[in-house]
């Protein structure tokens, strides 16, 4: 019995001792060394546990060469790649070497839609090795290389090839590596070093540290939440009408030469307002009449008081895009590209040999007039604006009026310039240089640059500017070369499309009429005819498909990137919650628990069998007690029914020791008869048990 006790003893102290082992083992709060590598395990788990529209936010500021704060829209989210397919051979191996576990991408624009940037975040599994890896990416290379560019179909950044890749950035942010690429979203390929515009590119710098700020920031472990647990083709376009064949033939070839008569069954421009920012336009042209609205003159006070400017160079652009035509059925005169359009003519500048020209140049108060006549159109319905002029000199002012105007659905279109030489390069013309216009050059009759266009990256396309007749005012008609007739007329292109699908994006446009170009050069692109020369109804066919298409849904801002290669995981589309498991912080040892757990359990084991045993023999103690104490008591000599109630007198005939069941009879009296009744005796036992009847 003492020894089950003690055992009971030893196995509830060992259940116990064992039982607090183990929940201080669960129980327990993490070590710092548990900690940092739960933080540093969260980090490294951070592009899958955060929204990819919190990687990639749908906007970032970043400040513009000309010092203007613009904001870069996000037009699309790749789903997590393969390290080596987000990166180019440069970088491929080396990303496998030094560990890299994923790739996310994403396509931003700058605010005038026509730079795209794209931007990579390779993960690593440990800062040490994106370390390794950073500090092995080249920067100096054009043209640029490293990470791979993005194609997001239906959005500005269609167009956007490796071939077109400008410039590089790349930054370190703990376990990752954000790089950037950068080029025009028009995809035009890099072409010569001294071709290079890093100013326009410099935002890619911003943008990357935007991205990389969050994911560098440490991560703080919070145990009791649920991330941490510490315990099909467009129809082929009829032939034009019949009326159409009177146009005399000199108007009529620059037209044929971009296949506008092909293009007027689908559309002739009906609803659109052209903007005219240029010297003027005569509403009296009999081309034009009825169709031209005049706005503010942003010139005024620079020619004399009294002065009638005549209005040539704007009247002459505006019929090239929107002349009806005049005399019988409008069967005379000239026609333009978008018949069906309206002008909306707002002067900006002058014309060669007007008197205020000098004045206009030095004058501050006109440094604004183009910048003041977009900001002017937009507001006033335009959807397309021509500006067939330029300058060497680009202004912040101008800039921010054609991001207006881009972010506003309308679709600018310059001149690229007339100071092209033959020995390639010429400087850039603003604004057909800024990213969001499309900037025009001049082609010949064979579709060939014009001697006089300028060649530099800026060309997005080109059209006939060799002897390409228009209306003037008064009545006449002007035979005219240079780049802005060719604006003129991709200018009336743009708006045959905006006509027949008003609600395609600025971007989209642009995208019909770069795909659908003719006469490619080698290569796709050059910096003399741009990706060729523009085709109307070729550009609306490919118009057609792009408003039929939907945009690419990619990766949806809310979903987490997953690891490549697993089902559900990035390269499979992505996963909108965050499926993986929360981080264990604290490492408990195991196999310890589990010995302190059998122990406990044996323990308790033991004490209830030991309780039992002991129980049962306590019981039978007891009872043999019992049974000693009454054998004893049965043993000891009669004194007075001690044990059957109170004692009584001794009988007078005097005391026995017989026990008080043996009955012994007194003496019969002497010399006396027995009695026949007790009643004969006297009472001489009044206190006497014995009861004679």
């Amino acid at each position: 019995m003492v020894a089950c006790a003690v055992a009971a003893v030893i196995g509830l102290a060992v259940a116990v001792v064992s039982a607090g082992q183990a929940h201080a083992q669960l129980a327990r709060k993490p070590t710092p060394a548990e900690l940092s590598a739960a933080a540093a395990a969260g980090a490294a788990q951070r592009w899958e546990r955060t929204p990819a529209g919190d990687i990639f936010p749908a906007s970032i500021g970043y400040t513009s060469d000309l010092n203007t704060k613009e904001t870069a829209s996000r037009v699309g989210i790749a789903p997590g790649d393969a390290c080596a397919a987000a990166v180019d051979a440069t970088l491929a191996s080396q990303a496998q070497r030094d560990g890299c576990v994923a790739a996310l991408r994403a396509d931003y624009t700058d605010q005038l839609r026509g730079a795209v940037y794209t931007l990579g975040v390779l993960a690593f599994g440990s800062t040490a090795d994106a370390s390794e890896f950073y500090y092995k990416v080249p920067l100096a290379s054009y043209p640029a290389t490293g990470l791979r560019a993005l194609a997001v179909p239906g959005t500005p950044a269609a167009l956007f090839g490796d071939a077109a890749r400008q410039a590089t950035d790349a930054q370190l942010a703990g376990p990752y590596v954000v790089l950037a690429v950068a080029g025009y979203a028009d995809g035009r390929p890099a072409s010569s070093a001294d071709e290079r515009r890093d100013s326009v590119f410099d935002p890619a710098a911003q943008l990357v540290s935007a991205i990389a700020a969050p994911l560098a920031k440490p991560v703080t472990v919070r145990c009791g939440t649920p991330e941490w647990a510490c315990d099909d083709p467009a129809p082929d376009v009829p032939a034009p009408p019949p009326m159409l064949s009177e146009i005399r033939p000199a108007e009529m070839k620059a037209l044929d030469q971009i296949n506008v008569p092909a293009a007027w069954q689908t559309s002739r421009g009906d609803g659109v307002t052209v903007a005219v920012l240029d010297t003027g336009v005569d509403p009296n042209a009999a081309d034009l009449a009825g169709d031209v609205t005049a706005g503010p003159d942003y010139t005024a006070g620079a020619d004399p008081p009294g002065y009638q400017p005549p209005l040539e160079h704007g009247t002459y652009i505006a019929s090239l895009i929107a002349a009806h035509g005049s005399g019988p059925d409008d069967s005379m005169g000239v026609v333009g590209v978008a018949p069906g359009a309206k002008i909306l003519s707002v002067r900006v500048i002058l014309d060669d040999g007007e008197p205020g020209l000098a004045a206009y140049n030095q004058d501050s108060q006109f440094a604004d007039a183009i910048g003041n006549g977009i900001y002017y159109a937009v507001r006033h319905g335009a959807s397309v604006i021509n500006m067939s002029l330029g300058s060497e000199q680009p202004t912040a002012y101008v800039r921010a009026a054609v991001a207006y105007a881009v972010a506003h659905g309308v679709v600018v279109v310059a001149s690229a310039g007339n100071s092209g030489t033959s020995t390639g390069f010429a400087p850039y013309i603003y604004p057909a240089s800024f990213t969001g216009v499309i900037a025009v050059a001049a082609a010949t009759g064979s579709g060939s640059r014009a001697s006089f266009s300028e060649q530099n990256a800026s060309v997005v396309l080109s059209a006939p500017g060799v002897d390409v007749l228009g209306a003037g005012p008064d009545g006449e008609y002007i035979d005219a070369e240079g780049t802005s007739p060719a604006a003129a007329l991709v200018s009336g292109v743009a708006a045959l499309i905006k006509s027949r699908y008003p609600r395609l994006p600025v971007s989209l446009v642009e995208q019909a009429l770069i795909t659908s170009a003719v006469g490619h050069p080698a290569g796709g692109y050059s910096t003399s005819t741009g990706f060729g020369e523009v085709d109307a109804a070729a550009a609306l066919r490919a118009a057609a498909k792009l408003a039929a298409a939907a945009p690419a849904a990619g990766l949806a801002p809310a979903a987490f990137f997953r690891p490549a290669g697993q089902p559900g995981r990035a390269g499979n589309g992505g996963s909108s919650g965050a499926a993986i498991g929360p981080i264990r912080v604290v490492h408990g040892n195991t196999a310890l628990i589990a010995g302190f757990a059998v122990a406990s359990g044996a323990g308790v084991v033991c004490a209830i069998v030991s309780l039992v045993l002991l129980a049962g023999l306590a019981r039978r103690s007891a009872r043999e007690r019992r049974e000693q104490r009454e054998r004893r008591e049965w043993q000891q000599p009669f004194s007075g029914y001690s044990r059957r109630g109170p004692p009584q007198p001794a009988p007078p005939w005097g005391s026995y020791q017989q026990p008080p069941w043996d009955y012994p009879q007194p003496p019969p009296p002497a010399n006396n008869p027995p009695p026949r009744n007790y009643r004969d005796y006297p009472n001489s036992y009044p206190d006497s048990w014995f009861d004679p009847r």
